[in-house]
C-alpha cells in the first residue's frame, strides 16, 4: 500500500483566509499519529495564544484508515469547523496530515453557514498548496529457494522491487529482503511452490 504525505521537511506550512474582517489562519503539518496532532494543537494555542478559536482536524495514518481520524470545533457552533475540515482533509488523499484553523473574529457574525464555508476554504487553501511525497509501506521477507532456482529467484525479486540486503548459505539458498508491502502477494504467486517465511511489516 502507498499513500500520499506532506512533504514539508519539518516544517509547517500556513496560509490566511480573510472573510469579513475575520482571519482564519490555516496552519498545516506532517503528524504521525495523535500525540503529534496534539503537539500541533498545543503549538498553535502558544503561537496564537488570543485567537478566538482553535479548530483543527487530523488523518494520522493512512487516508482510508478512519481510526485516526479526528476534529474539533473547539467552541464554534457544532458542526461548523472541525466536520467540514475533517470533509477536506478525508478526500485530499494525503495521511499524515493535520490542520489547525485559528480564528481571529472580526466583528461580523458569519452565520453557521458561513463559518462551514469559512473553515472548507481555508483547509482548501493550505492543502491546495501542500507539496506531496508518496509513502510506501515495506515488508521485510525470508525466502529459500533450491542453489539451482536462485537465479530465476533473483529475477523475480528485481521484477518486484525487492531489494537484497543479505544472502544466507546452508543446505538452500536464503535471500534476506525488503519490498513494497503491496508487491509481495504478486511475488509469491510467481515463486509458485516456494515458501515466503517471516514477512514482517515495515516503513519507510
Amino acid at each position: 500500500m502507498s499513500y500520499q504525505i506532506p512533504q514539508l521537511y519539518g516544517k509547517d506550512l500556513e496560509l490566511t483566509l480573510a472573510i469579513k474582517n475575520s482571519h482564519f489562519i490555516a496552519n498545516l503539518r506532517h503528524t504521525v499519529g495523535r500525540v503529534e496532532c496534539d503537539i500541533h494543537l498545543n503549538d498553535m494555542r502558544k503561537k496564537y495564544p488570543d485567537a478566538s478559536h482553535h479548530c483543527w482536524a487530523v488523518v494520522a495514518a493512512a487516508p482510508e484508515n478512519s481510526t485516526f481520524w479526528g476534529l474539533s470545533d473547539a467552541g464554534e457552533p457544532s458542526g461548523t469547523a472541525g466536520k467540514p475540515m475533517l470533509q477536506v482533509l478525508s478526500h485530499c488523499g494525503m495521511g499524515e496530515v493535520s490542520v489547525v484553523v485559528c480564528r481571529y473574529f472580526g466583528g461580523t457574525k458569519l452565520g453557521t453557514g458561513g463559518l462551514v464555508k469559512a473553515y472548507t476554504d481555508a483547509v482548501k487553501l493550505v492543502v491546495d498548496a501542500c507539496p506531496r511525497a508518496t509513502k510506501r509501506l515495506l515488508s521485510d521477507i525470508k525466502l529459500s529457494c533450491p542453489y539451482d532456482l536462485s537465479g530465476r529467484v533473483e529475477h523475480l525479486c528485481q521484477k518486484h522491487e525487492a531489494v537484497i540486503n543479505e544472502r544466507i548459505y546452508s543446505n538452500d539458498l536464503t535471500l534476506v529482503l525488503v519490498m513494497p508491502t503491496e508487491n509481495v502477494l504478486a511475488l509469491e504467486q510467481d515463486l509458485g511452490p516456494m515458501p515466503l517465511a517471516n514477512i514482517l511489516p515495515k516503513e519507510d
